[in-house]
């Protein structure tokens, strides 16, 4: 896949990451939620908290191609620019899809966009009106995206990586991210660290993964929405040479809070929270 350009030597590039959001699937504020996080964001949009995504560009490139990895309900709010070459779409969970409807005819109409996807998510996608409808009307285009796939962009390339999500009984899509220099390793939606993740985790420069709960005992019904716990993750990886961030944050998680004691034992520890507006260049 992918097409590989000739450019001329003078021209260095370099692949930007830009955080458009940490949250999980239900942001901040969390509906039916009255903790003060939630509370604070109801009464200060300023205190609101974006569903993790991030956006791929070459350099700081006005003309740059444009990639996002994941198309979140907030995505009105997350991308500040005019146009989108391109989404990545791990799987088909709530934060993950459901924003490629505003670039419908209620949106800015477009024509063709590429929408890469494993076969299992365009399945889906064509049994379901939506986005069955974006794609009838040549809205988007829907590209193939199977583990081991890799997809050239000026400044790098991206690489599928499948792992099976339990919890959504089928394959979430991982993404090795290869810049000129490093490498960026994005696995924000998984049940647990197996010994794959491992392995990516250790190949990587930068990681960043998921971090939902700090711990088992945060909420009720962990059962039901289990997540590898940044405080198991912390021991998991604690040898480990690469970079880890945390994303994809309850509302519940004690990291989300900029001084809490949880978030200044993971730096302690050498790892990091994702924030919102971060960038990384690789």
């Amino acid at each position: 896949m992918g097409v590989t350009i000739n450019w001329p030597l003078t021209h260095i590039f370099h692949m930007i990451v830009e955080v458009l959001g940490n949250m999980q699937d239900g942001g901040v504020p969390h509906l039916g939620c009255s903790c003060d996080v939630c509370e604070s964001a109801r009464q200060d949009a300023n205190e609101s908290k974006y569903i993790e995504s991030i956006l791929l560009r070459e350099n700081n490139d006005e003309d740059s191609a444009r990639y996002l990895v994941n198309a979140t309900p907030d995505i009105r709010q997350q991308v500040q620019y005019e146009y989108i070459d391109g989404v990545f779409i791990p799987h088909e969970g709530l934060g993950h899809i459901t924003g490629l409807q505003f670039f419908g005819q209620e949106g800015p109409d477009t024509s063709d966009m590429s929408v890469f996807t494993s076969n299992t998510v365009e399945e889906y996608m064509m049994k379901n009106d939506p986005y069955r409808f974006l794609i009838d009307r040549d809205n988007i285009q829907v590209q193939a995206f199977n583990h081991g796939d890799e997809e050239d962009i000026r400044g790098g390339a991206i690489e599928a990586v499948h792992f099976h999500h339990p919890h959504l009984n089928h394959d979430t899509t991982a993404y090795m991210i290869h810049g000129d220099d490093r490498k960026l390793f994005y696995l924000a939606d998984i049940t647990d660290f197996n010994q794959k993740v491992e392995e990516k985790v250790k190949e990587a420069d930068i990681a960043i993964l998921d971090g939902t709960f700090w711990s088992e005992d945060e909420i009720g019904r962990f059962e039901e929405v289990p997540h590898p716990p940044i405080r198991r993750s912390i021991d998991q990886f604690s040898d480990f040479e690469t970079d880890i961030y945390f994303t994809h944050l309850n509302h519940t998680n004690p990291v989300v809070r900029q001084d809490s004691d949880e978030r200044k034992e993971l730096r302690t520890k050498g790892f990091s929270v994702l924030d919102g507006g971060e960038s990384f260049k690789i």
